[in-house]
């Protein structure tokens, strides 16, 4: 059955309020950064700022979808994301990101969001993601750019719970996270999504002993989780933080490697001290 044949899921991607206007070219986002959406995820955290792996998932639905255009009929998969944030992203800040491809190949795409809080001059976070061509047969779509048909706007709904309740991600151990396969966070082929895959990753990080919060965070995807729960295991090194996703109930397959910048507060070294 084709990616198209599916009926569309509104789950954890559809609830994380981006809105995005363009065409195949360009791809422009804009969303209001909840405080949902931020660590923590309580509104009257003066220093709530916006996860990481949020900003992964925009630019995942930008890069993404311009980069389905050039692997069509085939439909693409994402290899790696990244990003960088280069200046604070605060809950209630209104965020605007412009997707576009660096290299579109016959197979593979690369690909680059730019994210800039309303009102500034200057970038403030930088996301990067690579993306393949299906190798299955069956994995075949249509254009939702080009021709009469062609969508120029789409728009997800505000997240109806934090991150981690949309999840539903339970804490093991320090640094160790367990979410289920459910209906929720999974995509068109019932496998989990690339972006809850990276969110648990990083709630094994904010998991961990010492207040950690990622600022940055990279991700590799090797697999699918086909048969769940995932289970992310976070190891400091340094300020960096080594995670490894695995599908428990698939004899835990790897099924993702990240890193993520997560350098403890200043509150808890104050501690220390």
């Amino acid at each position: 059955m084709s990616a198209q044949a599916k009926a569309p899921r509104v789950g954890f991607t559809s609830e994380l309020g981006l809105a995005v206007s363009g065409g195949p070219d360009e791809l422009v986002g804009e969303a209001r950064v909840l405080p949902e959406l931020c660590i923590p995820p309580t509104p009257d955290a003066a220093d709530a700022t916006v996860r990481p792996s949020v900003l992964l998932t925009w630019a995942d639905i930008l890069i993404g979808s311009l980069a389905n255009e050039h692997t069509l009929p085939r439909i693409c998969m994402t290899v790696d994301l990244s990003v960088r944030a280069v200046a604070p992203i605060r809950a209630g800040d209104t965020l605007r990101a412009r997707g576009r491809l660096l290299k579109a190949g016959r197979t593979l795409t690369f690909g680059e969001t730019v994210f800039a809080v309303d009102g500034a001059d200057e970038p403030a976070a930088v996301a990067l993601g690579t993306f393949v061509a299906s190798p299955r047969p069956q994995d075949v779509g249509v254009s939702v750019m080009r021709g009469e048909q062609a969508m120029t706007h789409r728009e997800t709904s505000t997240p109806s719970a934090p991150v981690s309740e949309l999840l539903r991600s339970r804490v093991l151990a320090p640094g160790v996270v367990e979410v289920p396969r459910h209906d929720r966070v999974l995509n068109w082929a019932d496998t989990i999504q690339g972006g809850a895959i990276a969110a648990c990753a990083e709630e094994a990080v904010l998991a961990l002993d010492g207040d950690r919060r990622p600022a940055e965070l990279e991700i590799r995807y090797l697999g699918a989780v086909r048969e769940g729960p995932m289970r992310a295991t976070a190891t400091p090194l340094g300020d960096w933080v080594r995670i490894e996703v695995v599908d428990t109930g698939n004899d835990d397959r790897p099924v993702a490697i990240a890193a993520a910048n997560a350098d403890r507060t200043r509150r808890d070294r104050d501690k220390e001290r």
